[in-house]
C-alpha cells in the first residue's frame, strides 16, 4: 500500500502539544514499520516554518522525494467558497498522489489556523483514515464550544470524521466514545493506543544539577508534581488545590503543590485565586510555567508523588511519561487514565475532593503502597510503544485496503473536473480574487511532470568568469548538460542578482549556440526541480540561504558541489576574508541540503567526518554526501585556442632533455617553492633537465614570483609560463616527459587526469585523492623538504632509464560527457 499521512497535526499550533507530538511520532514509527508499504507525508505550504524541523525528523527514515508540499490559500479569514474550495484543492492533490489509503493526523485543524482537513470533498478510491484523539468538545458543548460560530465549525468536522473508512483511537475510551455518541461501527474503529519518546526515562539527577534546577523553579523542598498538558476546565484544577489543602499540616509543610505547565497570566491569576480561596499558602504552590523536556523530566524523576486529576482525556500522556520516568503515580478513575495506569488501586474519583486527598496521603504516607505504584509502573510502560501503534494502524489500514480501481477523477492532472467542482461549489460564481487565489494554489500543487527543472546555479561565472580550475568544471558540466539533458528535466542554467535568482539564458546561449532563449528573466520554481550549485558561492552565502531554504521547504532538491575542505583545514593558505567565508559557507549549505555532492571520495570522506563533529551547526538537517569524479577531456572543456610566437621554439627546446612539468595556479598550497628549491638542488649536482610551471601568479607568493622572475635559470632550464591557451598546453603536456604534482591539498586533480591522456609519467604527493585517481600509475613522494623531492626526482629518473617508471598510459579517467552522467546519477538516484 501506498499511505500517504496528511501530518498537518504536526505543523500547526497543536505541534506544541500533545496532539503534534503523538502525530509526528506515530508517523516515523509507521515509517520504520512500513515494510513492503510506502510511507508518504503531506505538508502544508501555509505553515512552512514547521517543514524543515519535519524533513529533518525522517531524513534517512523516508526517501525526501515522498514528503510532499501542497498549497492552499492563506487568507486567516476565508470566504465559504475559498474554505470549500481549498478542501476540494488539497483532496485532489492527495488523489493525485495515488494513495491507497489517506492518514488524517489531525482533523479538527484550521479554525484558528491555516490549516486545511476535509473527508470525502471529492469523491475517492482511496480509503481515509483519521486518527481519535477524543470527543471532547462534543461532550461538553457548552465549555469548548462557545459560539455558534464554532460549534458550526466543530459539528462540520465530525460529519467528516463520520465519513472516514477508518478511526484510529488512541484508546478504548476514545473508541467508546465515538461509538456511543456518534453511533459510528465498532468494527470501523480500531484502537491503537499511544506511546510516549524514548527521552523519558528515569533521570539519574546528580545533586549540584537538581538543587540548581529546583531552585531556578521555585520548589524548596519534596513536592507533588502535576503536569496536566493543557490549561481547560476538565484538568480539574480547582478540586486538586482544594484536596491538597486538606492534607494534614505535617505533609503540607515538607510537600509542596508544583503545576508543571505553560500558563497565560490569566491562567495563573485563575490557579492563584483557587489557592486563595482553599488556603494554600504561596509557599506551598510552585507555578513552574513552561519546562523544557530535560526539565520535565528531572522533575518527573524527582517527585514524591504524581498526581492526575482530569475528568476526561483522549489518552493522558503526561501520565505514561511520569510512570516512564519513575514516579509513583496515582490518577482519575475515569475516560482513558485507568487504561494508562493499569492499576485501580491507584485511582481516584476526580469529582471528590475527599477522595483525591485520601490518594495523596496514602501515596506519600504508605511505602508498601508507594512500592507498589512503582512495580506497577515499570511492568505497565512496557504495553506501551510507538512501534506497536504503528503496526497497529498499519494492520487497520490494512483490513480495509482493496487494490485500486480506476481512479473517479484524473489523479494526475485535477482538468476540468477539478474546475467543474470548486465553480459547483456555491450558486454565485466566485470572484476574482478567490479565482486568483485558488489558480495560485492549483499551480503549485500540479506541476506536470514534463515541467521539472534542473537548476543550476552559475552565478559565480556569470558574473566573472575567472577562468580558474573551478569555473573550467563549470563550463565543461555545464556544456554537457545542455548537450544531452537528462531525461524528464529541462536544464536551465541560473544565475542570483538583486536579491533573486535569474535564467542565465543570455550566458547559455554564449556557451551553447543551441540555446533556445536569449533574454535573461526572472525564475519560477517548484516542487520536485532539482537545485545544483555547480560553482562555489561561498561569498554569497548569506544571500542565497533564505531563498534555498524557502526552495527545500517548498520541495526543490538542493544540492551543492563540495570542490574541498582546504580552506578548512588550512586556512593559511589563503588571505583573509576567504576562510571565514568558506566556514560560513559550509555551515550554511549543511544546513540546507538535501545533497553535497563531493569531486572525489576522498573529499567525500573528509565532508562526511566533518558533518559527524559538526552536528551542532546543520540544525538538525542531514545531508546525504555522494561523490563523482571530474572531466579531462581538454577538448570537450571549451578549451581556448592561440599560440605565442616562441612557442614552437620552446616545444623544441622541452623535447631535447628531460623537461618537468607542473600545471597549477602558483599559490602557497601548491608546492612550487619545494620543487623550485628541489631543482636547484638536482642543478648544483649536474642534472640537465627543465622544468616548466604552466599557472598564473595566486596569492601569497610575492616572494615565491620576484624568485622566478629573476632565477639564473630564467628562459634557461626554468620556464614559467603565465596565461597560455588550452591548445598551447595540450603541446606543453605532449613536449614534456614528467608531471610533478606537489601540491600538499587537493579535491581532485585535473592535471593528473589531463597528463595520463598523452601518456605523461607521473611524479605526485601521496596525498589520499592522489591515490584515488592514479592508484599505481604514478611514482609518490612524500616529506616537504627539498631534498625530500629532489631525492625522489632522482630515482626516478633512474628508473624512466631502464623503461621502469610508473606507466600512466593505462590510467582510467572520464570525459566531461562520462562525468556528467556520474553527477546526473548522483542527482537523479536522489530524487
Amino acid at each position: 500500500m501506498r499511505i500517504v499521512i496528511d501530518l498537518q497535526g504536526a505543523q500547526s499550533e497543536s505541534r506544541f502539544r500533545g496532539i503534534g507530538r503523538y502525530s509526528l511520532s506515530l508517523a516515523q514509527a509507521m515509517a520504520r514499520n512500513a515494510g513492503e508499504h510506502e510511507i508518504w507525508l503531506a505538508l502544508n505550504n501555509c505553515m512552512s516554518e514547521s517543514i524543515p524541523d519535519i524533513r529533518a525528523a525522517f531524513s534517512g527514515i523516508i526517501p525526501e522525494s515522498r514528503i510532499r508540499i501542497f498549497d492552499v490559500p492563506s487568507d486567516a479569514n476565508p470566504t465559504p467558497w475559498v474554505a470549500r474550495a481549498s478542501e476540494v484543492v488539497r483532496e485532489s492533490f492527495l488523489a493525485s498522489l495515488k494513495p491507497d489509503a489517506v492518514l488524517v493526523s489531525s482533523l479538527f485543524e484550521g479554525y484558528w489556523a491555516n490549516a486545511v482537513t476535509s473527508v470525502g470533498a471529492i469523491p475517492a478510491s482511496y480509503q481515509t483514515a483519521v486518527i481519535l484523539y477524543d470527543l471532547i468538545p462534543f461532550m461538553n458543548e457548552d465549555v469548548y464550544l462557545p459560539t455558534a460560530e464554532l460549534k458550526d465549525y466543530y459539528h462540520r468536522k465530525i460529519d467528516w470524521l463520520k465519513k472516514a473508512d477508518t478511526l484510529l483511537a488512541i484508546s478504548d475510551s476514545s473508541r467508546q466514545e465515538a461509538v456511543t455518541h456518534l453511533s459510528i461501527d465498532r468494527a470501523k474503529i480500531a484502537n491503537i493506543s499511544a506511546a510516549i519518546g524514548d527521552q523519558f526515562i528515569p533521570d539519574e539527577v546528580n545533586l549540584s544539577k537538581s538543587t540548581a534546577m529546583l531552585a531556578r523553579l521555585g520548589i524548596k523542598s519534596e513536592f507533588i508534581l502535576y503536569a496536566p498538558g493543557g490549561f481547560d476546565p476538565r484538568k480539574n484544577f480547582a478540586r486538586l488545590l482544594e484536596a491538597y489543602s486538606l492534607l494534614p499540616q505535617t505533609l503540607k509543610s515538607r510537600h509542596q503543590l508544583v503545576i508543571a505547565s505553560k500558563l497565560h497570566a490569566q491562567q495563573r491569576m485563575e490557579l492563584l485565586a483557587f489557592a486563595e480561596q482553599y488556603g494554600v499558602k504561596s509557599s506551598e504552590l510552585v507555578l513552574t510555567g513552561y519546562v523544557n523536556d530535560a526539565d520535565l523530566i528531572a522533575l518527573y524523576s524527582l517527585a514524591k508523588l504524581f498526581v492526575f486529576p482530569s475528568t476526561h482525556e483522549g489518552f493522558g500522556l503526561p501520565v505514561l511519561e511520569a510512570m516512564a520516568c519513575g514516579a509513583a503515580v496515582i490518577g482519575s478513575n475515569c475516560s482513558s487514565v485507568p487504561e494508562v495506569i493499569g492499576f485501580a488501586d491507584a485511582l481516584f474519583d476526580p469529582l471528590s475532593v475527599k477522595s483525591i486527598a485520601e490518594k495523596m496521603i496514602e501515596g506519600l504516607e504508605d511505602e508498601g503502597f508507594r512500592g507498589r505504584l512503582l512495580a506497577n509502573a515499570s511492568e505497565q510502560c512496557t504495553k506501551f510503544s510507538w512501534d506497536e501503534s504503528a503496526k497497529k494502524a498499519i494492520a487497520a489500514l490494512e483490513l480495509r485496503h482493496s487494490p485500486i480501481v480506476d481512479d473517479i477523477i484524473d489523479q494526475l492532472d485535477p482538468g476540468a473536473e477539478l474546475l467543474e467542482r470548486l465553480v459547483s461549489l456555491s450558486d454565485s460564481a466566485p470572484t476574482d480574487i478567490e479565482l486568483f487565489q485558488i489558480a495560485k494554489s492549483i499551480a503549485f500543487d500540479f506541476v506536470g511532470a514534463d515541467q521539472r527543472q534542473l537548476l543550476l546555479d552559475v552565478s559565480s561565472i556569470v558574473h566573472s568568469d575567472a577562468k580558474s580550475g573551478i569555473q573550467r568544471v563549470v563550463r565543461s558540466l555545464l556544456h554537457e548538460f545542455l548537450n544531452e539533458q537528462p531525461a524528464g528535466l529541462n536544464v536551465r542554467p541560473i544565475y542570483y542578482a538583486d536579491g533573486q535568482y535569474y535564467y542565465a539564458n543570455a550566458f547559455a546561449s554564449r556557451i551553447y549556440a543551441q540555446f533556445p532563449e536569449t533574454t535573461d528573466a526572472i525564475i519560477d520554481f517548484a516542487q520536485d526541480d532539482i537545485y545544483l550549485s555547480l560553482d562555489l558561492n561561498m561569498h554569497l552565502a548569506s544571500q542565497l540561504y533564505p531563498l534555498h531554504s524557502q526552495m527545500r521547504q517548498m520541495g526543490v532538491q538542493v544540492s551543492y558541489i563540495v570542490y574541498d575542505l582546504l580552506l578548512f583545514h588550512r586556512p593559511d593558505w589563503w588571505v583573509a576574508p576567504n576562510a571565514e567565508l568558506f566556514n560560513d559557507w559550509l555551515q550554511k549549505i549543511s544546513m540546507v541540503a538535501s545533497n553535497l555532492i563531493c569531486i572525489s571520495g576522498a573529499v567525500a570522506d573528509e565532508l562526511k567526518q566533518w558533518l559527524a563533529d559538526n552536528t551542532d551547526k546543520c540544525a538538525g538537517n542531514k545531508p546525504t554526501v555522494k561523490s563523482f569524479h571530474l572531466g579531462a577531456d581538454i577538448d570537450n572543456s571549451m578549451p581556448s585556442a592561440g599560440l605565442p610566437d616562441d612557442a614552437w621554439d620552446l616545444l623544441a627546446r622541452l623535447a631535447q632533455k628531460p623537461s618537468f612539468l607542473m600545471v597549477s595556479t602558483i599559490e602557497p598550497r601548491k608546492g612550487h617553492a619545494q620543487t623550485l628549491a628541489a631543482f636547484e638542488t638536482l642543478w648544483e649536482q649536474g642534472q640537465d633537465i627543465n622544468l616548466v610551471i604552466v599557472g598564473k601568479r595566486g596569492w601569497i607568493v610575492d616572494e615565491l614570483v620576484v624568485r622566478l622572475e629573476n632565477h639564473p635559470e630564467k628562459s634557461n632550464r626554468l620556464f614559467w609560463l603565465e596565461g597560455i591557451s588550452d591548445e598551447y598546453l595540450e603541446k606543453i603536456y605532449s613536449a614534456t616527459t614528467c608531471l610533478i604534482a606537489a601540491s600538499e591539498g587537493e579535491g581532485f586533480g585535473l592535471p593528473l587526469i589531463e597528463a595520463a591522456q598523452y601518456k605523461l609519467p607521473m611524479i605526485i604527493r601521496d596525498l589520499p585523492v592522489f591515490k584515488e585517481i592514479a592508484g599505481a600509475h604514478a611514482f609518490y613522494f612524500s616529506g616537504f623538504d627539498a631534498t625530500d623531492l629532489s631525492v625522489a626526482i632522482t630515482a626516478w629518473l633512474e628508473l624512466y632509464k631502464d623503461s621502469t617508471h610508473p606507466d600512466s598510459s593505462d590510467m582510467p579517467w572520464l570525459t566531461w560527457e562520462q562525468s556528467a552522467r556520474q553527477l546526473q546519477a548522483a542527482l537523479i538516484l536522489s530524487d
